[in-house]
């Protein structure tokens, strides 16, 4: 069983958290809040980034007005939603970009110019998360994740528990509450479109009893953590 204890250094006045197992004994800086927000920005500003550059490219590769294939997928100011606006066929996220119509949209460039360079990008995330403990935003702003002995969780940690289950389990309490509350109800179900559990994580984010520990964090047995230079 792992004890732990958090302590302020009075010169630098960071968060330490120091774990003691058996008779071995390490202590780690937190990483602060901010920290892990603006890493979390930078992996959505990268992930967002790609998908506009795929999409404005997919788009200017058809001439609009004469072809039938290559309908504009999105506007540039609502790459968010990922609205489909000059199609019929409405896309709300970038897997519905794998149901679109052949008649409507020439999915061959969409897999070339969107869907490859987003894997790409998941898989090199996924990669480095599993053997360092950091994305691409956490490796800018020096920080990782580690387990609550100290250990590297690898891939079942970093990336299947902590970011797919937590995920899966976050649409499936917005079905339930979907199912059992009707969302014409609150605001034409305006509500349920918010990450109910991103923002539980965010408030978890400012508690330092906690650790800064987000639910994320708990189901995968994790902390994250200032990275050595």
């Amino acid at each position: 069983m792992v004890n732990t204890q958090q302590h302020s250094d009075s010169n630098s006045n960071q968060s330490k958290l120091f774990m003691t197992e058996s008779r071995d004994s390490i202590a780690v800086e937190l990483a602060s809040p901010w920290r892990r927000i603006a890493a979390c920005l930078i992996n959505y500003a990268i992930y967002y980034f790609i998908i506009f550059m795929g999409l404005r490219i997919y788009n200017a590769t058809f001439d609009f007005e004469s072809e039938a294939l290559g309908q504009n997928i999105v506007r540039p100011f609502e790459l968010w939603f990922l609205s489909d606006y000059q199609s019929t066929e409405p896309v709300s996220s970038i897997l519905g970009l794998l149901l679109v119509s052949e008649q409507t949209h020439d999915l061959s460039s969409i897999f070339l110019y969107i869907i490859l360079p987003v894997a790409i990008f998941a898989l090199l995330q996924t990669i480095q998360m599993s053997i360092t403990g950091q994305s691409i935003g956490k490796r800018l702003m020096s920080i990782k994740v580690i387990g609550i002995y100290g250990q590297n969780p690898g891939f079942i940690g970093t990336v299947l528990l902590r970011e797919i289950c937590f995920q899966m389990i976050s649409r499936i309490i917005v079905i339930l509450l979907i199912i059992f509350v009707k969302p014409s109800k609150l605001v034409d179900g305006t509500l349920f479109n918010c990450p109910l559990l991103a923002i539980f994580c965010l408030i978890m984010l400012f508690l330092k009893n906690i650790n800064y520990r987000t639910l994320q964090d708990y189901l995968a047995k994790t902390i994250v953590i200032k990275a050595e230079k």
